[in-house]
């Protein structure tokens, strides 16, 4: 009995430990987002690449007439890297593995940092923010994979979440770090500020790349190239379990079984995705999903939003370093209930109570904040205003934020799921990118409509997950394709609960007929990855 509980604390916490040292990627990209924000209210890093002039007779900065389309390159460089990383990773992840392409991405990011951190001019800058969004793109799709192989069915949609939670607490420790910079180190005579901004960024890589040295390799990959034993040695140590109890080798043979008939069948084209009446629907549905979360806004906050708190009347101490800090920590600690309630409520319910609630704050926000308001209106308009994007930021980081990554990593059949997953992401850095080429602009000339432009998006978000997206809350991914099934047309993604269910109850009997004891005793995600 000792050891039995010992195993499953053991498998329990080795599986959550595997997931947050894989999600240091996403830390990486969310250290990346906090860095960006402040870094553009620095003086130095702006006098150095014509983002303001400095008149040292008057001591005082001007902006310069390139200087929101600067900024927007700066932001979409990055982006557009980490668009091409995702889409072109799926070659390295099967020929690497999960684990070597995750540290490929990781050696890429601290090429383009290195790059950041010296450079001496806009071009250099940009292609150092080029090569540091290929290495992101390429964690950013090859991690939730990775954890979705290695997860547990019970758990699958939390341990995928860990991603974004680590994103939020890149954001949040990078704004730490750099108020304390911009407190206690800013020098308007140098440019040591913002180098050593870029430069602190070796250290969270360098930790990740020593810590995934331990990680083991994805049991699917491993029985995918014909390291058998190795792969049930895995499945072993990611359960707890020796490698001879039922539970092992029958997800073990699962694993083999899944792999046989991906190779027999082969592997699916991209054009599949597109055309194949099996999968295109899915891939419409990762493609959108991840546009609509980046059309709620949220990354002008995340990227400019120092701009937006100044414009809101704010001190330059606060909208530079008190409200960041405060946005960035509610964003983390928002992210902790939504991976709680994506396993209890569902993804279909989550994204739509996110979409409107973040359409109500956005709405609200409207109501509250003039921008370039008086500063005798400022108690009345600003501090509103500050509130309900902070409770924007709340429904976001327990929703749209984590959902998205899991949804997407569930619904690809096993022959399309590295190119579906792909796909989806590119999606993600492209509208992500375009978004934040025309932020700089939108907040020069920022009014009401703007915030009910966006607050409209997040009603329709809501709309299309509660009409368009099955739930796939607690299902193995075999049940994920009873959902859709071969032909998933909206009607049957439409399709009600209580007819789900049956089906699903249908296909668990017939499965509990013909499966072995130990299969009906446990199933496990990654035999399906």
């Amino acid at each position: 009995m000792a050891n039995k509980k010992l195993e499953r604390f053991y498998g329990f916490f080795y599986g959550w430990l595997v997931a947050f040292t894989a999600a240091m990627g996403g830390f990486l990209f969310g250290y990346e987002i906090g860095i960006i924000n402040q870094v553009f209210t620095m003086h130095p890093f702006k006098t150095t690449f014509d983002i303001e002039t400095y008149d040292p007779n008057t001591d005082t900065y001007t902006k310069t007439g390139d200087a929101d389309d600067i900024t927007g390159w700066v932001t979409f460089t990055f982006l557009i890297g980490a668009a091409v990383g995702a889409l072109v990773v799926y070659y390295p992840c099967n020929m690497l593995g999960r684990k070597w392409t995750i540290m490929l991405g990781g050696v890429a990011f601290m090429v383009g940092v290195a790059m950041e951190t010296v450079a001496g001019n806009i071009a250099t800058l940009y292609l150092g923010r080029v090569v540091a969004g290929v290495g992101v793109g390429f964690m950013s799709c090859c991690v939730p994979l990775y954890i979705a192989e290695t997860a547990k069915t019970s758990i699958r949609g939390r341990l995928i979440a860990v991603y974004q939670f680590m994103i939020t607490i890149g954001i949040f420790v990078a704004t730490c770090v750099n108020s304390l910079i911009i407190k206690f180190y800013g020098d308007s005579a140098g440019d040591s500020e913002w180098r050593l901004a870029f430069g602190l960024q070796f250290v969270p890589c360098a930790l990740m790349l020593a810590s995934l040295l331990a990680l083991p390799f994805s049991p699917r990959w491993l029985a995918y190239v014909g390291r058998d034993k190795e792969a049930l040695a895995v499945v072993s140590k990611l359960r707890g379990k020796p490698d001879t109890s039922e539970a092992v080798l029958a997800e073990y043979e699962e694993i083999i079984t899944a792999v046989d008939e991906e190779k027999a069948i082969g592997e699916g084209s991209w054009l599949e995705l597109f055309i194949d009446p099996a999968v295109r629907y899915r891939t419409f549905l990762a493609i959108s999903l991840q546009f609509l979360q980046q059309w709620t806004g949220i990354n002008i906050i995340l990227y400019f939003g120092s701009d937006l708190y100044a414009a809101l009347g704010f001190s330059e101490d606060m909208a530079n370093i008190g409200f960041p800090l405060i946005n960035s920590a509610v964003n983390m600690l928002a992210t902790l209930p939504g991976m709680w309630l994506i396993e209890v409520i569902g993804r279909k319910l989550l994204m739509t109570v996110g979409g409107v609630g973040m359409a109500i704050s956005l709405a609200l926000v409207c109501v509250f904040g003039e921008v370039g308001s008086s500063q005798d209106t400022l108690d009345r308009l600003g501090i509103g205003a500050i509130t309900f994007i902070l409770v924007f930021t709340i429904f976001f980081a327990a929703t749209w934020g984590p959902v998205v990554w899991v949804y997407q990593s569930e619904i690809f059949p096993l022959r399309h799921r590295a190119k579906g997953n792909s796909a989806g992401t590119v999606s993600n850095w492209t509208w992500n990118a375009v978004i934040s080429k025309v932020a700089p602009l939108i907040l020069a000339d920022i009014n009401y409509y703007t915030y009910l432009i966006f607050a409209g998006a997040c009603l329709f978000m809501a709309i299309f997950a509660l009409i368009l997206c099955p739930e796939t809350k607690g299902l193995t991914l075999e049940q994920v394709e009873a959902v859709f099934g071969q032909s998933p047309a909206a009607g049957r993604a439409n399709k009600s609960s209580a007819a789900a269910e049956v089906e699903l109850g249908e296909l668990a009997g017939e499965s509990a007929l013909s499966a072995p004891p130990s299969q009906r005793e446990e199933t496990d995600t990654s035999a399906e990855q």
